[in-house]
């Protein structure tokens, strides 16, 4: 597998995030966008690691570099991930996922390892 990072990795996690932490987007971004941030990397898939300078970076920086790239998001695309509505929300995941992936992506070198943890 190459070193590529798909959206599709960042697609599902945000839609199990409840409503309650969907909405507090809009009211305390900061912290909730950490929340968020959190949660993707906790759903991501074991196997996918990351590396700078073929190191192992810490998983605060990758949740830092999550953070910076959810921070981009529009607020108008965050409004629409907070709706209750699927195809505004789904939209709007799909937005977000692909704002993620791509920042990952230009800050880290995505390593898909053999087995979980290890390459």
């Amino acid at each position: 597998m190459g070193n590529d990072l798909s959206a599709a990795v960042f697609h599902a996690p945000p839609m199990d995030i409840d409503d309650e932490l969907r909405g507090m987007l809009l009211v305390d971004r900061e912290r909730t966008t950490r929340a968020i941030a959190i949660h993707l990397l906790l759903r991501m898939p074991p196997q996918v690691l990351f590396r700078r300078n073929s190191e192992d970076v810490a998983l605060e920086e990758v949740v830092d570099g999550i953070v910076d790239a959810i921070l981009t998001v529009p607020e108008r695309v965050l409004g629409d991930f907070a709706q209750e509505e699927a195809a505004p929300r789904a939209a709007a995941t799909g937005f977000i996922a692909r704002v993620v992936s791509k920042a990952l992506t230009d800050c880290f070198e995505p390593v898909h390892a053999d087995r979980p943890g290890g390459a």
